[in-house]
């Protein structure tokens, strides 16, 4: 039975524009060691549209297109597939901070990594729009997907009193046999409305308030409850929420912890696997713009002649404010210069602590940021690009998804584990995962912007050097460690019923939000389905 299913911040930051700069690094170096590169995505422009500093020069040109995707990260991008699929093709897709947002891979050594979201489970039975999305990318075809792409053995270890073993959890105890003999229950629990209550997406659970009250309480307090108190299934139960929330059982709400493990369906619990790539969801990211015939350009044309192919363009929202015939948007573009788009319609796939800023007077849309926001959890994403492999301890095969019992991190992805059969490369990536929940997440993001990159560095390298030591180092050519200081959306106690996300949702406008913010949560899937409902939405205007 796989239990375990990595679903890191598939579109967080990543749809958002708080920037252009896909590194806004610095570089340090210590003889004897690998030079290590920060990167703070998109912090500089987020700060100063937070803060409003940018401000536009006078007599600007503007500009008009149909329609506008405000962020190119996953649900910025899954409005443009619908788009397309449907045949409209005069838009605009504005790339904002990192292009493919949190989706984005890189490329060193001859090794491709992600650095963010690396992978995307098998969708769920609700979870059509994925099918219908992995069908035109050529990934899923009459009921069966790509071979190449689905995650090969081994998949997963766990270090545990002081050796590797198969599986993740860590005992298969009473209290662990009791959780997922209930979990098996519940993945096909059925509410008064006939839904099941758990889904994925969100949006197509059932709102049958017997289960929904088990948000009113952390999921920690509810497993106290039920008599759980197994230290390794609490462990392993930490560890999934953190995994896949940022936070801990302590934090994250008991429908979130159980949603988790229901929410796929029996089938794929019990025999679910994965599609991934070397740099993760970055071949979704590229495989959309393909088929969407995305055409890169670095300015605005200077006619206003509707677009027979679909652009996208390095450029950020300063300003959004809906109008009674259209949306009317403040850009700036990677050179710095400045002009009004006039759109018909707009789609603002943003996280809401961006759009917050961005779009004028959210609170008309029933949204008020100082008591609807949900909490940022903060996250380190770290490649390690080696020279060769470390050795193993005697008897472990190296797995894809690898992992410290106990370990202050998440353990640590081989990006070039899905070219095994090519036998070992030359060079590879350990990709290490570190969700931030030891503090508040405001003293996290305080440490982030004042902690030393040698400092940053023993941080996310900390459960590796545990594991191989100084060998670790000395096979190292370079660590790439990205800050994601407002990583993803945490779902806390009373999150499925914010007044504020639930307006968002419902809203029909010229303006149309998509994010996986409006779930409370950050996945793939959720991201997709809000971008494709908003593109419907827009041509159902048309």
């Amino acid at each position: 039975m796989k239990i375990s299913r990595r679903r890191f911040l598939s579109n967080m930051l990543g749809a958002s524009m708080v920037g252009l700069s896909s590194y806004e690094a610095w570089r340090y170096f210590v003889p004897g060691q690998p030079p290590i590169s920060v990167d703070f995505p998109g912090k500089a422009v987020g700060h100063a549209i937070r803060d409003a500093q940018r401000q536009p020069p006078a007599n600007i040109p503007t500009h008009h297109v149909n329609t506008v995707i405000v962020g190119s990260g996953a649900a910025g991008l899954s409005a443009a597939w619908q788009l397309s699929r449907q045949g409209m093709h005069d838009y605009i897709l504005l790339d904002g901070a990192e292009r493919n947002g949190n989706n984005r891979g890189e490329h060193q050594f001859g090794v491709d990594y992600p650095t963010g979201a690396h992978y995307l489970p098998l969708p769920s039975p609700e979870s059509e729009h994925i099918r219908e999305l992995l069908g035109d990318l050529q990934l899923y075809q009459h009921g069966v997907y790509d071979e190449r792409s689905l995650l090969q053995v081994p998949n997963e270890r766990l270090f545990y009193q002081q050796h590797w073993q198969n599986e993740l959890l860590p005992q298969r105890d009473a209290d662990s046999q009791r959780f997922f003999r209930f979990i098996h229950q519940l993945s096909s629990q059925r509410g008064v409305d006939g839904k099941r209550v758990f889904t994925i997406p969100l949006d197509l659970a059932s709102n049958d308030n017997e289960w929904r009250r088990l948000e009113r309480l952390t999921f920690a307090n509810w497993l106290e409850q039920q008599g759980y108190h197994s230290p390794t299934l609490l462990w392993y139960l930490d560890y999934c929420c953190r995994d896949d929330y940022g936070q801990g059982i302590g934090q994250i709400c008991a429908w979130a912890g159980l949603h988790y493990f229901c929410a796929r369906g029996t089938e794929q619990n019990e025999h679910g696997t994965v599609l991934t790539w070397p740099h993760g969801l970055h071949e979704l990211s590229q495989r959309i713009r393909a088929f969407c015939r995305l055409q890169a350009m670095e300015n605005i044309p200077e006619t206003d002649q509707p677009f027979t192919q679909p652009r996208s363009l390095r450029a950020y929202a300063v300003s959004i404010e809906e109008e009674a015939q259209g949306v009317r948007l403040l850009i700036c573009t990677a050179q710095q210069q400045y002009f009004w788009l006039q759109a018909r319609h707009a789609i603002c796939a943003m996280p809401l602590y961006i759009a917050a800023h961005v779009v004028h007077y959210i609170q008309r849309y029933g949204f008020q940021p100082q008591t609807h926001m949900p909490q940022y959890a903060p996250w380190i994403v770290a490649n390690f690009l080696l020279r060769g492999m470390p050795p193993e301890k005697s008897g472990s095969a190296l797995a894809w998804d690898n992992i410290l019992y106990q370990g202050d991190g998440l353990g640590y992805v081989v990006a070039t584990h899905q070219q095994i059969r090519q036998g070992p490369p030359p060079f590879t990536s350990f990709t290490a995962y570190t969700a931030l929940n030891h503090d508040s997440p405001t003293n996290i993001r305080h440490w982030m912007l004042s902690a030393s990159p040698e400092e940053i560095y023993q941080c996310a390298a900390k459960e590796l050097e545990e594991i191989y030591g100084i060998v670790l180092r000395k096979r190292m050519v370079q660590a790439r460690i990205s800050l994601r200081g407002h990583a993803m959306a945490v779902p806390q106690p009373g999150y499925l019923t914010n007044a504020g996300l639930m307006a968002l949702r419902s809203y029909q406008g010229r303006l149309q939000f998509a994010h996986s913010d409006l779930s409370g949560y950050s996945i793939f899937e959720e991201a997709c389905y809000w971008g494709k409902r908003a593109a419907e939405q827009i041509l159902a205007q048309q």
